[in-house]
């Protein structure tokens, strides 16, 4: 509420430290986390929007220059940065004493050494050679700043006495500078006309590069708000005995002033509206005398029905309580006009807050604009009136997409609205049309379309609401800087991915592989595109599948290998859930966040403080089949990084097609088993151990069997049974050679029976017949 903004930076630097303490991503808000919650909560608009409406457009081209938010603990006065591209720019060559010629860098130094000096007088003497104007300006604001206020003015003064063209470039700030002097001294008219004096100065076209002439309506208003008795300061405040009708005047005065001062893009304005609303309300006597001013009322109500934020600058500073609410809307209903037209809806959005909902369906009996068929749709719910809320919740959408819609509610009001009537159409079982309600907004709501797009519409659902979808990146780019930021920045890359890992598990390879993303992740940005990953995979289970000969099967193991480590090492990125259990959008380094473990989550069972009042919860507003589409679209096996049990089972299945008694054989099993202990089924790892020690051959790395595994050696797999046939037969030969004579004998021995089983033969088939 005036010029002088320290307090603004120390509230900046303490926002910090909240930002500074969090720890983990940006989680996104979701609307399912709690339906209850979401559908029956406050409608919530944006301050700045609201005080842009009560503002009529300049004819003039004032603006405002302020600070840009910063966390520095000394930043700069606009002041000191003015006269730095004063000096910079050339605009003084005219002005500067024709007895030098000074260069630019010249001039900054002599500007740094004026703004060093302890008083005036050394200002005059460290900056000789600058503009008259401006060496008067830094002497008197030098004085100004050590409390001499008679020798600040003389300077300022001095100014004002130059010639027309000399006085130009600090005619404002001296105007300016005098209406703060007058302030401090308890001078009040004569400061309100100094501070006028600014704006018309300014007006006629004196150079203001401080933005004094919007900044001055703010220090007006603070006068009037100081004479009234709302505001303490350490000035010398005349006594005065103001009447109810004077001090309203002075207070809507004031406020107009500052909405002035906010529409031509002062932050700071919106803060002091923002302070005198919260003082307003603290007050019951200065509340009474302001109130008969409709202005003051749209302050008030606009206040009170503001959201929540977190900069300072913004829709952030901590929203009102309910003390403030009531007061509020006890003093406004008590008028007999309270409000009228759009001021009627937001009247209702109060008395939706305040928990007056017959007011509220008063209020909303007959609209037909946005904001209020949003409130009649969260009354006709309270009723259990489902299809009245269903109807106006996409009354009050569509009457946002029109022309002209940007006038109605503000961009984060709208997203809102948005999502709850996605919220809403999900309720009735049209979840394509709630995905399609979410889409356009999926930066903000990413959780909320994860979770339709993976877990409640069907895998053929979700590909042709992908079709649909524009091609190419120019449509996904995101069109704000703070875009930029966030889970998703490309929301049709992000929704096709989801889409080729959900074919993925479904077993649909060759369905997917269009789908996939040919640029490398936010989270793998070293690694191959997922979709060079996923082609591979694709490759090694084609090659994996049963072949004609036998002695094709170790190629076939090794394939499943090749596919047990591909789904181990980049299983995130080829078939990982966008959301739980695997949270591919938070690249699974959390266990939750986006997307929801269920239809109805854990924390919904915290309703709204009213709660027992109301006729539904969340699980009455699912959808009539969710449950079961839901259970249906689980990833299998259902555990967090289920890819690393299917790596587990790839590995098992290559060991399948190998002998037994192979390294291959061994080490595949050691690979599953250590895949099974990383998707934490240890009971898996120990069957797949005990396989080995009953079919498995001896291996000198078996101790540390499920931890460090070597390579399988396949090529040795495909030549086991010849090198065991012909390590048999050598066998053979030596243990012969070892025994001859036995061998000889036995030889002999044979022979011998072989004949003579030859000669029986012969002699029965000489005998003649009986």
């Amino acid at each position: 509420m005036s010029s002088t903004r320290p307090w603004l930076f120390v509230l900046a630097a303490v926002a910090s430290l909240g930002v500074a303490l969090a720890c983990g991503p940006n989680f996104p808000w979701q609307l399912f986390d709690d339906r209850a919650q979401t559908v029956s909560d406050p409608v919530g608009l944006s301050f700045a929007f609201e005080i842009k409406r009560l503002a009529t457009a300049p004819s003039d081209r004032l603006v405002a220059v302020e600070a840009e938010e910063t966390y520095s603990p000394n930043p700069e006065p606009e002041v000191v940065v003015a006269e730095r591209d004063e000096a910079r720019s050339g605009a003084w060559a005219s002005i500067l004493p024709t007895v030098t010629t000074l260069s630019a860098g010249r001039l900054l130094a002599k500007l740094e050494a004026a703004r060093r000096a302890e008083n005036g007088k050394e200002a005059l003497i460290a900056g000789e050679g600058l503009p008259v104007a401006v060496l008067d300006y830094i002497a008197g604001a030098i004085e100004f700043h050590a409390g001499h206020l008679d020798a600040a003015k003389e300077y300022f003064e001095a100014i004002d006495r130059l010639p027309p063209a000399l006085r130009r470039s600090r005619t404002v700030a001296a105007a300016y500078m005098l209406g703060r002097i007058q302030q401090i001294e308890g001078r009040f008219d004569a400061a309100r006309r100094s501070f006028q004096a600014v704006r018309a100065r300014a007006q006629a076209g004196a150079p203001d590069p401080m933005g004094l002439a919007v900044a001055s309506l703010g220090e007006e208003a603070r006068i009037d708000l100081v004479e009234v008795g709302l505001l303490d300061v350490p000035w010398n405040v005349p006594s005065s005995a103001l009447d109810d009708a004077r001090a309203a005047a002075l207070i809507g005065h004031a406020i107009r002033l500052y909405v002035d001062q906010a529409a031509r893009g002062s932050k700071i304005a919106l803060l002091s509206l923002r302070e005198v609303a919260g003082l307003l309300t603290a007050d019951s006597d200065m509340l009474a005398r302001a109130v008969a001013d409709p202005l003051v009322r749209q302050l008030l109500v606009a206040y009170v029905v503001a959201r929540d934020g977190q900069s300072i600058y913004d829709d952030s500073v901590a929203g009102p309580k309910d003390r403030a609410v009531t007061a509020v809307i006890d003093a406004v209903l008590t008028r007999p006009n309270p409000a009228s037209g759009d001021d009627l809806d937001r009247l209702a959005a109060l008395a939706y807050q305040a928990a007056r909902y017959g007011v509220a369906e008063k209020l909303t009996a007959t609209t037909e604009r946005p904001l209020g068929l949003w409130v009649r749709a969260k009354l006709a719910l309270r009723r259990n009136d489902r299809a009245a809320a269903v109807r106006d919740w996409t009354a009050a959408f569509t009457a946002t997409t029109g022309a002209g819609d940007t006038t109605k509610l503000d961009d984060a009001s709208r997203v809102r609205l948005r999502g709850e009537t996605a919220v809403m159409t999900v309720s009735e079982g049209r979840y394509g049309e709630s995905l399609r309600l979410l889409f356009p907004v999926a930066r903000t709501y990413w959780g909320d379309v994860a979770y339709i797009a993976e877990r409640v519409l069907t895998t053929d659902e979700l590909k042709a609401f992908v079709d649909g979808l524009p091609p190419g990146d120019a449509a996904d780019k995101p069109s704000k800087p703070d875009e930029e930021y966030g889970i998703v920045t490309r929301p049709i890359a992000s929704l096709r991915d989801l889409l080729a890992r959900r074919l993925v598990r479904d077993g649909r390879l060759q369905d997917a592989q269009s789908y996939f993303s040919t640029r490398p992740t936010d989270m793998a940005p070293d690694s191959p595109p997922p979709a060079a990953d996923a082609r591979a995979y694709a490759d090694a289970i084609r090659a994996a599948q049963p072949a004609t000969w036998p002695w094709q099967n170790v190629s076939r193991a090794e394939a499943l290998f090749t596919a047990a480590t591909l789904a181990r090492k980049r299983g995130m990125e080829i078939m990982g859930t966008e959301g739980p259990p695997d949270e591919a959008a938070l690249g699974g380094n959390f266990e939750s966040g986006v997307g929801q473990i269920s239809p109805v989550p854990e924390q919904a069972g915290s309703p709204p403080d009213d709660a027992a009042k109301l006729p539904y919860d969340s699980r009455s507003l699912l959808g009539p089949d969710e449950e079961r589409r839901f259970a249906s679209s689980a990833p299998k096996p259902d555990v967090r990084f289920h890819y690393r049990l299917i790596a587990s089972d790839h590995a098992v299945a290559a060991a399948d097609l190998l002998p037994e008694r192979s390294q291959a054989y061994a080490a595949s099993l050691c690979w599953a088993a250590r895949y099974a202990k990383d998707g934490n089924d240890l009971a898996r790892a120990e069957k797949i151990y005990r396989r080995y020690v009953a079919t498995g051959a001896y291996q000198p790395w078996a101790r540390s069997f499920g931890g460090t595994c070597p390579a399988p050696d396949f090529e040795a797999a495909r030549t086991f049974w010849q090198r065991r046939l012909s390590t048999w037969s050598m066998q053979v030969v030596e243990s012969a050679k070892r025994h001859a004579v036995i061998v000889g004998f036995s030889a002999l021995a044979g022979l011998l029976l072989l004949a003579g089983a030859v000669r029986m033969v012969r002699s029965r088939r000489a005998s003649p017949a009986p």
